[in-house]
């Protein structure tokens, strides 16, 4: 499934990097089983089979998925190990790492070498705290926007080639089109409703998000952290203070 090869870490440790590259083949059979899979034995089970199908895939130490909840936070869903529930559970908590900055910014994020990339907002130090190196994840997006993050981690540096980002992020379109079926086929408990959630709110956040950007000239991110802040300054959900501002209510300026 995998080609491998390595070379000296830029950080001259003498620790290796990895390098993988995925094949095409190996990458439509595994999404092919993908779409075997049965809602009707739960959605909970049904995840930690996408996770462990990511995991075997792309030859990772760990994989996870998550899904945002009615504030529009990304909440842990699903994951192949404990240490993968960690680090997942880690970055809901603190609110930074790969998972969230790929949900913000609806694009790849990459996490090479946590030893030797550059750390400005500590989000490499949530992987290092559970013994993780590097770490990609690529955003779920449904009904035109994202809904989640679906995350691979290494214990090792990784230096995570295109064909594993595309690769990476073919399969999340195919896990977007799995949670699709299952909010429609009216799942019951926990996920399920969360998944619902981030269905409902998803579109409006991403909305609200799209104005600042053009308002405020803000990247995604930053947009997505202003809709926070002013949610968490008033005590309300962020869907609620998004449909404020597509409603034209007066919305809190930047700080300085």
């Amino acid at each position: 499934q995998l080609h491998s090869a390595s070379e000296n870490d830029p950080s001259h440790t003498g620790r290796k990097v990895q390098q993988m590259q995925i094949d095409p083949a190996a990458l439509t059979a595994s999404i092919g089983q993908l779409h075997d899979l049965d809602l009707e034995r739960g959605l909970t089970t049904t995840l930690q089979q996408v996770v462990m199908a990511a995991r075997t895939l792309f030859d990772a130490d760990g994989a996870g998925l998550m899904l945002a909840d009615t504030d529009g936070e990304l909440r842990w869903a699903s994951a192949t190990d404990q240490r993968s529930q960690l680090v997942e559970e880690d970055q809901e908590r603190l609110g930074k790492g790969p998972c969230r900055a790929a949900f913000a910014q609806r694009m790849a994020i990459t996490v090479r070498n946590v030893g030797t990339e550059p750390d400005p907002d500590g989000s490499r130090s949530v992987l290092r705290n559970s013994g993780f190196q590097a770490a990609i994840s690529a955003p779920v997006e449904l009904h035109g926007g994202p809904i989640g993050s679906l995350d691979l981690y290494s214990v090792q540096p990784r230096d995570w080639d295109d064909s594993e980002v595309g690769a990476l992020q073919a399969y999340a379109g195919v896990v977007a089109n799995l949670l699709g079926s299952a909010a429609a086929a009216h799942l019951k408990g926990r996920l399920a409703d969360q998944l619902r959630a981030a269905l409902a709110h998803g579109a409006v956040i991403e909305q609200a998000k799209g104005t600042l950007m053009e308002r405020e000239h803000l990247d995604a991110a930053t947009a997505y952290e202003r809709l926070r802040t002013a949610a968490r300054s008033s005590n309300r959900k962020v869907a609620d203070v998004a449909r404020d501002l597509l409603a034209g209510a007066p919305f809190p300026p930047t700080q300085p």
